[in-house]
């Protein structure tokens, strides 16, 4: 996991983040969920670099900022598809990841690097097991997932 917070977000990055969680908010109450996981596919597809943890937490930063002023609540769901959004849109890329634990049941969507580490959450995200992974690492055919 990644440690540590960035600086304050500046009024245009909590601007930023609130508008890219009610964009996500309302995609996901309005389109099927296979076209959120189209989207998503594409930033991974379209990525040019892998994004930083420093990148991801700073973008994380400004959703969480933003998530205040939504009139829903900001999930881990529309957390980390806004970040991937938000950072796919720049060309940096993370993979995108939902699980699940028990017991008691539990679901949880994330972002990570590459490698698998999740950025910007706490430790007991390495306890879910993933469902569903996008990620915009090469695979062993050289393609994204």
């Amino acid at each position: 996991m990644a440690t540590g917070r960035p600086e304050r977000s500046s009024a245009l990055a909590t601007l930023i983040g609130a508008a890219a969680s009610l964009a996500v908010g309302v995609a996901l109450r309005l389109l099927p969920f296979d076209r959120m996981t189209a989207a998503a596919r594409w930033c991974a597809r379209h990525s040019r670099r892998p994004a930083t943890p420093r990148e991801v937490l700073r973008v994380l930063h400004a959703i969480d900022s933003g998530a205040r002023f939504m009139p829903f609540r900001v999930a881990c769901l529309e957390r980390s598809l806004a970040a991937v959004y938000l950072l796919g849109l720049r060309g940096h890329g993370v993979t995108w990841c939902q699980g699940v634990r028990t017991p008691p049941f539990e679901a949880h969507a994330w972002v990570s690097d590459h490698a698998g580490n999740p950025i910007g959450e706490p430790d007991t995200t390495a306890t879910y097991q993933r469902l569903l992974v996008i990620s915009s690492a090469p695979t062993r055919k050289g393609t994204t997932s």
